[in-house]
């Protein structure tokens, strides 16, 4: 299969963007993620660039936020001079998503299957939203969400329609990804505007999809609650949620206890890496996700220090150290 991964970041999270990017090099080897630059500082920007992984902001999305610039792919792949007929698939994945045990094969499945059933779009429901209508009449404030409740009336949808998650997707529908870009460049800005635009988008033209286990796919939520790491045999973490093999855990909750989203420090012998971070908040999550950090640091370690990212420390440590701002 060729295969397009794709991702995309802005400044105050490429802390965290660096434990996804050594997750997917640990178990996706020998593939190719882009990134795009959704308002990274120069100094991030060039590592990645240098990293062979940079997609440039193009320069009609200046000044858009990141919700508006994840929407806009197609204008990412076109400055790039990458077209999505070129590939069997677009795989999006957020960057707060932290890789477990899952390999090429797992989405090389999905692609096939989606091949199979004439799908355009692979993506997981949410079962803690389950529908529309419900993710407007389960919001802490459900008049901010007029907005989307406007839209879906507007394009004659049942709010019994699932709703889905655009953290992770398999995409195979350049049209999909322009309808998406025009509907949350057109939005009124609201909560969820650009994955409620996704969801617009997908029902509103029918389109073709294969449902995804969300929890299987991007554990999140509540979900979170019940994953447990255990060894998969080859020396690295496994989740698991009961007998179901988790293949990414997905750093987003509407809960208080799963986050923490914080100035942080990591010292990883003698370099230094600081400022903004989201983890998990429960510890044995979290230490896998500071494990993936200190290799990706220890490999990547010259080039940070050159380009100012991380700094000496006075006292080295063994191994690494973490602490809050």
């Amino acid at each position: 299969m060729k295969i397009l991964f794709i991702t995309g970041s802005d400044a105050g999270f490429f802390n965290s963007l660096l434990i996804f990017l050594q997750g997917f090099a640990e178990r996706l080897p020998g593939q190719t993620l882009a990134v795009c630059d959704f308002g990274f500082a120069p100094a991030q920007a060039q590592f990645l660039r240098e990293l062979g992984v940079l997609l440039p902001r193009p320069p009609d999305l200046a000044g858009r936020g990141v919700f508006c610039c994840k929407a806009s792919l197609l204008r990412y792949l076109a400055a790039a001079g990458l077209r999505l007929e070129d590939y069997d698939a677009l795989i999006w994945l957020d960057a707060d998503l932290t890789p477990m045990q899952t390999g090429i094969a797992d989405f090389d499945a999905v692609i096939t299957a989606m091949q199979s059933a004439g799908a355009e779009l692979a993506v997981c429901p949410e079962p803690a939203r389950r529908s529309l209508g419900r993710t407007i009449a389960e919001f802490p404030e459900p008049a901010k969400m007029a907005p989307f409740s406007r839209t879906i009336a507007e394009a004659g949808l049942s709010p019994a329609l699932p709703y889905v998650s655009s953290g992770l997707f398999f995409c195979r529908s350049a049209v999909l990804l322009e309808r998406w870009m025009k509907l949350t460049l057109a939005a009124i800005e609201h909560p969820l505007f650009q994955q409620n635009a996704f969801n617009i988008a997908l029902h509103a033209a029918g389109t073709r999809y294969l449902a995804l286990d969300c929890e299987e796919w991007q554990a999140q939520g509540p979900s979170l609650d019940h994953v447990r790491l255990a060894g998969d045999g080859a020396g690295r973490s496994a989740a698991r949620i009961g007998d179901k093999n988790i293949k990414t855990l997905h750093a987003t909750s509407p809960l208080l206890g799963h986050l923490l989203i914080a100035n942080c420090r990591v010292t990883v012998r003698d370099l230094i890496l600081a400022g903004p971070f989201k983890l998990f908040l429960p510890e044995q999550l979290r230490l896998h996700q500071l494990q993936l950090l200190s290799s990706f640091i220890l490999t990547h370690g010259e080039r940070l220090q050159r380009l100012g990212l991380c700094t000496r420390a006075a006292v080295p440590v063994a191994g690494f150290e973490f602490i809050t701002l």
